[in-house]
C-alpha cells in the first residue's frame, strides 16, 4: 500500500480525497453541484470503486463551498464518521449546513483537536490547526489543517499539507508549536482558493507575511479554484506561491484544478512523489 492524495475539480470550493496506507478513505471537504456531480462522482468511482464507503468526512470548517453536496455523496459512498472543529456555521441556516448538521448527527461524530496525530499503516494525519481560543472568531482562521505524512518508521517520505481557508494569523499562531521541519511538505493545498488572506494579516498591513510559506517550501502549490467573483486565486498570491515553490523535476510550481482538472498524487514507499492530472 501506499498514500494518495487526489484534488477534485469542483468549481469554486474544495474536495481532497485520501487513501491511507491502511486502505481507509477520507474525504477532505465537499463541494458537489448540479454541475458537476456527473463528473465528481465519476471520478470517485473509478479511484475508489462504486459503492465504497467513506471511513471519514473531515469538514475543515462549515462554509458551504466546503460542505455542499455531502448528503449526495453519502448515498453513493456512505460516510461512516464524521470529524470537524466544533465552530459554528457563520450562517447554519443554510441546505447546505442543515444536510451536514444532519449526517453530523446520523454517524460517528469526532471533534478534532489541534497538535493531535493518528497513524494509518505508513500515513501519519497531523491535526495543526483546529478550534482555538486564540485565534479570531473567524470560521476560516480555524479551520483544520492536517499535513498528510506518508512515512517509513521514523522517516516522513513524502507529504501534503491541507490548509483549508486559513489566514496569516491563523499560521502565526500554529507556529507556536510547530518548528519549520513541521511545516514543511512536498505539496501545499493554497489556503483559501488562492486568497491573499494567507499573506496580509490585517492587524498589520505594512507588510505580507510569508515567512510561514518559507518554512513550507513546498515543490509545488495545488489551488482548488473555479469561477467566482471573489478575485481568486488573488495575483499577487500566485507570486508568491510561484516564488516559494521550488518546483516538481518538470519545473512546474503551481497546478489549479480549474486548468489541470482532477489531480492525483502518489506518495511513494521509496520517497518523493508523482502526480497524474485529469488536463493535458
Amino acid at each position: 500500500m501506499t498514500t494518495y492524495v487526489h484534488f477534485l475539480d469542483v468549481g469554486q470550493g474544495n474536495m481532497t480525497l485520501l487513501e491511507l496506507d491502511d486502505g481507509k478513505k477520507f474525504l477532505y471537504d465537499c463541494n458537489v453541484t448540479n454541475d458537476n456531480a456527473d463528473r465528481v462522482f465519476a471520478y470517485l468511482e473509478q479511484e475508489i470503486g462504486k459503492g465504497t464507503a467513506i471511513d471519514v468526512f473531515i469538514c475543515s470548517h462549515r462554509d458551504a463551498d466546503h460542505i455542499r453536496g455531502i448528503k449526495r455523496v453519502h448515498k453513493k459512498f456512505p460516510v461512516k464518521q464524521v470529524w470537524d472543529n466544533g465552530v459554528a456555521a457563520t450562517d447554519p441556516d443554510t441546505t447546505e449546513c442543515r444536510e451536514y448538521m444532519d449526517l453530523r448527527r446520523s454517524v460517528i461524530f469526532k471533534e478534532v483537536e489541534s497538535c493531535k496525530r493518528y497513524d494509518y499503516g505508513d500515513t501519519r494525519l497531523r491535526i495543526m490547526n483546529s478550534k482555538d481560543e486564540n485565534l479570531p472568531d473567524d470560521v476560516n482562521a480555524q479551520s483544520i489543517v492536517i499535513k498528510v505524512v506518508h512515512r517509513d518508521e521514523d522517516r516522513n517520505l513524502a507529504s501534503v499539507l491541507l490548509t483549508g481557508d486559513t489566514d496569516a494569523a491563523t499560521w502565526k499562531d500554529i507556529r507556536k508549536n510547530y518548528t519549520d521541519d513541521d511545516l514543511s511538505c512536498s505539496l501545499l493545498l493554497a489556503s483559501h482558493h488562492g486568497s491573499i488572506t494567507y499573506f496580509d494579516d490585517p492587524a498589520d498591513t505594512s507588510y505580507y507575511y510569508t515567512s510561514h510559506l518559507k518554512a513550507k517550501a513546498p515543490e509545488m502549490t495545488i489551488i482548488s479554484v473555479g469561477d467566482n467573483g471573489y478575485g481568486h486565486p488573488d495575483e499577487k498570491a500566485l507570486k508568491f506561491y510561484e516564488k516559494y515553490s521550488s518546483g516538481s523535476s518538470q519545473g512546474n510550481k503551481i497546478y489549479r484544478t480549474d486548468e489541470q482538472g482532477h489531480m492525483r498524487v502518489k506518495l511513494k514507499d521509496e520517497g518523493g512523489w508523482t502526480l497524474r492530472k485529469e488536463k493535458g
